[in-house]
């Protein structure tokens, strides 16, 4: 199985990418239209987890939790790899671009993801 990686490139890019996420019926979605709203959804909301999005106190809005049933619904039928249901590099760009000051070696991961997402 090939992985379709996403980070974002901006909050806008994201807002972009889960806008269209959200026009059609979750499970509807392409794989790769999938992660892409998916992995927009760590980018924007950094600390939402998948592991246990049903609970009352997960933070979870009622509109986003779809994705994260069909995640692991992907995830448990093969469809999504590890890197897919967690995308921990989305997550970490969303937190480093709403950050006013950088380390360099911040901004040399930021690069590295860019490169690679």
């Amino acid at each position: 199985m090939s992985m379709n990686v996403y980070v974002p490139s901006s909050l806008r890019e994201a807002g972009r990418e889960l806008r269209g996420g959200l026009q059609r019926p979750v499970a509807t979605l392409s794989r790769r239209d999938f992660v892409r709203a998916w992995s927009s959804i760590a980018y924007l909301f950094p600390g939402l987890h998948p592991d246990g999005f049903n609970d009352p106190e997960s933070g979870w809005p009622r509109a986003l939790k779809c994705f994260a049933v069909e995640a692991w619904r992907r995830a448990e039928a093969g469809k999504l790899a590890d890197e897919e249901l967690y995308p921990s590099d989305a997550q970490w760009a969303g937190i480093y671009d709403r950050m006013t000051e950088h380390t360099e070696g911040e901004t040399a991961r930021r690069k590295q993801i860019a490169r690679h997402g």
